[in-house]
C-alpha cells in the first residue's frame, strides 16, 4: 500500500515536515496559537446614514 503524502500549504511541493506553517505570522519565534491577531477582525461594523427617506403618504 502507498502512503499518500501531504501538500505543502506554503509552497508548490510535497510537506517536508519543516513546520514552517506553524510559525507564527507577527512573531516569528512563536508558534501559532490561533490568537487572530494577524487577522483584521472587527467585532462591530459601522456605517454611515447620510439620509433617510421617508415615505410621504
Amino acid at each position: 500500500m502507498e502512503k499518500k503524502t501531504e501538500k505543502c500549504v506554503l509552497y508548490d511541493r510535497d510537506c517536508i515536515g519543516c513546520l514552517e506553517c506553524e510559525i507564527c505570522d507577527l512573531d516569528k519565534n512563536k508558534i501559532c496559537d490561533n490568537c487572530g491577531k494577524c487577522l483584521n477582525i472587527q467585532d462591530d461594523a459601522v456605517i454611515k446614514i447620510d439620509k433617510i427617506l421617508l415615505d410621504s403618504e
